[in-house]
């Protein structure tokens, strides 16, 4: 059974000592074949926020996959923002802001979906385009057929109505019909600071919430997300932060059928 931890929205620059401690010794505990950070390493892409963010990548002792998110990109330095935007992530985090991984069981897709210029004043919305779809078509064309399909992407496919304020990803309808045909099983991402998972087009999107920072949405605590299963079955479990240390407060099951993911009550 694999074992996945989804981490998100971590903010260094504005991020909680006691939380990343917890966080810290929660990873310990759970021991996870995979820890998957979906964007939003840095506040304001400042190089102290990146050296602390590299900090506690150093402090992960099982394997990580990470993408960037918009907060990656400098909001004020429009000079570093436009001529070498992600100079720092590669300097700090990694070289490769779409990585893949792959094991026996899985294969995680990271896409980048944060611009440095967007067509709306609100330059923090994400867009994906079709060369980006057709990377995650090809990387999983030759995928055994077992082998559980995942892409991680820092912004919403999906949002519950209270939150459609924020914005869906530019391009989602083309992505949602390139991943369905590509037989993707999880999407996930942040972004909005929300914590929620919903079956999408037969797969699933699933959102953690910020982990570490204080830039919490009404009603959120900090939270991340474990993932449990196989390309048959998965348990999602949402941990929050409760003061002390996560907890699990919710656990939810599906199924893999010949429509897609449903959820299921697990006896």
């Amino acid at each position: 059974m694999t074992v996945i931890a989804h981490i998100s929205d971590l903010h260094f620059g504005r991020d909680l000592q006691p939380v990343t401690e917890g966080l810290l010794a929660s990873l310990d505990a759970l021991q996870p074949d995979l820890i998957i950070i979906s964007g939003d390493l840095t506040q304001r892409a400042k190089t102290s926020e990146f050296a602390a963010g590299q900090a506690f990548l150093r402090h992960l002792e099982q394997p990580r996959f990470i993408i960037p998110g918009n907060h990656d990109l400098a909001a004020w330095n429009l000079l570093e923002r436009f001529a070498y935007p992600w100079r720092k992530w590669k300097r700090y985090v990694a070289t490769d802001l779409e990585p893949i991984m792959q094991t026996d069981a899985f294969m995680a897709v990271g896409v980048n979906t944060a611009r440095r210029l967007g067509l709306s004043l609100d330059w923090s919305r994400g867009r994906i385009n079709r060369k980006q779809i057709r990377y995650v078509q090809e990387m999983l064309q030759h995928v055994p057929e077992d082998c559980l399909r995942i892409v991680v992407a820092h912004h919403p496919f999906w949002l519950p109505d209270s939150s459609l304020s924020r914005s869906l990803i530019g391009g989602r309808e083309a992505a949602l019909q390139g991943f369905h045909t590509a037989g993707v099983d999880l999407i996930l991402g942040g972004h909005v600071h929300l914590a929620y998972v919903q079956p999408l087009e037969g797969m699933l999107v699933s959102h953690a919430g910020t982990t570490l920072s204080n830039r919490l949405a009404p009603g959120q605590p900090n939270s991340f997300n474990v993932i449990r299963g196989d390309r048959n079955r998965l348990a999602l479990e949402q941990m929050e932060w409760r003061g002390t240390g996560f907890e699990s407060i919710q656990r939810q099951f599906f199924q893999r059928t010949a429509g897609g993911w449903q959820p299921y009550d697990e006896v």
